[in-house]
């Protein structure tokens, strides 16, 4: 009887089990239910739930596959450690180029959309924020005069076959149109120059990139009548934001929030020279001037801003990139807006050197743990 009992014992434990693993939120509800109303969100209260997040670097923006810049295949063991660690929110930069039918109806390949979709619902059932976007795609959508038709058709036809994927996820899958659209191979590629004719015309470019992903968005049904949506920049440059020539597009459901990068200040932050490595008065000063001025122009008049990516390179330095991190995000949580540092595994001393999360042993690496240690730290 006892055997029996303790047969009967072991199977209500496993069924408890699978119950529990199988609930898809804290709050209980499924994120991808069109069944259910989910979670509505003000922009001040998706900012503060977002809290620290996390860049699936060099993974599936890498153009010719998952695997094709060297990150091993994303599993959900390492969404689940993830989340373990304190992110609340994963970016997942994804490239669309390679993976469709081509012009004029950029056909996205169904195998390819599938891959994406498995990850997105990964980090879905842990209850995090998703960033979805076109990443490394700035061929298709180059911002000049010349190819403006072809860059909004580009977004045109990709994110009307993404929306419609997605159309009954909640708040919590956040879409952004475009990764750093610039002007390749020109002067102005990583300066924005407002007395420039190319630069003026950039900006036209994006803005109507930007609106017709809002557009698509919201005319797909479902979610996406109130699903937020990111309004990229040119070349992600929060100064190119604050110029006058930069405007936010027309939105009938008033949910959009800016898109920005800032490896910042850039000598500390990418330079690859080692010699400078000290977190400093003028760094913070740095930092200050660009968060103030984009609460100033935006969060200030209702459209919060997230930094969808931010970092400061390993030069073996590790007291100054845990003042940098704490900083940094502690900042930013002042300013109404959210980080997503970058992570593309690169962990040696240098130059874009990003490597936070190791996915083959799925903790922090050694090198990025007081770096670590200082983002959690900003967010107090």
């Amino acid at each position: 009887m006892k055997r029996v009992f303790a047969v009967i014992f072991s199977l209500v434990m496993a069924l408890g089990l699978l119950s529990s693993c199988s609930d898809s939120g804290t709050d209980g509800l499924s994120h991808k239910d069109p069944e259910s109303s989910g979670s509505e969100y003000t922009e001040k209260e998706l900012i503060e739930a977002m809290g620290l997040g996390w860049n699936l670097g060099n993974t599936l923006d890498a153009p010719e596959g998952e695997t094709s810049w060297g990150q091993p295949e994303t599993t959900r063991e390492m969404i689940d450690a993830l989340k373990e660690l304190g992110f609340n929110t994963i970016r997942i930069p994804t490239s669309w180029g390679q993976h469709n039918s081509g012009a004029p109806d950029y056909i996205i390949d169904e195998e390819w959309m599938d891959r994406v979709n498995t990850i997105v619902d990964w980090a879905l059932d842990n209850d995090m924020f998703v960033i979805l976007n076109s990443h490394h795609d700035n061929d298709f959508y180059f911002p000049s005069g010349e190819h403006t038709e072809e860059s909004v058709n580009y977004i045109t036809k990709i994110w009307t076959q993404i929306a419609e994927r997605f159309k009954d996820y909640d708040q919590h899958l956040i879409f952004e149109p475009m990764n750093e659209p610039r002007l390749t191979g020109t002067q102005y590629e990583w300066n924005f120059d407002a007395s420039s004719p190319e630069c003026l015309e950039a900006e036209s470019c994006i803005r109507q990139c930007n609106q017709a992903c809002v557009d698509v968005v919201r005319a797909s049904g479902g979610k996406n009548a109130d699903r937020y949506i990111l309004a990229s920049t040119y070349c992600g440059s929060p100064y190119s934001a604050l110029s006058d020539a930069y405007s936010l597009p027309e939105d009938p459901s008033n949910k959009l929030m800016l898109s920005i990068h800032a490896y910042t200040p850039y000598d500390l932050a990418m330079n690859k020279s080692l010699a400078i490595n000290e977190f400093t008065d003028a760094s913070k000063a740095s930092i200050d001037d660009f968060m103030d001025k984009i609460y100033n122009k935006f969060v200030a008049n209702g459209v919060h801003a997230v930094i969808t990516e931010c970092g400061c390179t390993n030069k073996g330095n590790d007291e100054d990139r845990r003042a940098w991190g704490e900083y940094f995000v502690s900042k930013a949580k002042s300013c109404g807006m959210a980080c997503v540092v970058w992570d593309n595994a690169h962990i040696d001393v240098g130059e874009e050197c990003y490597g936070l999360f190791d996915r083959y042993n799925l903790k922090v690496y050694d090198e990025s743990l007081a770096y670590y240690e200082g983002m959690l730290a900003g967010l107090k």
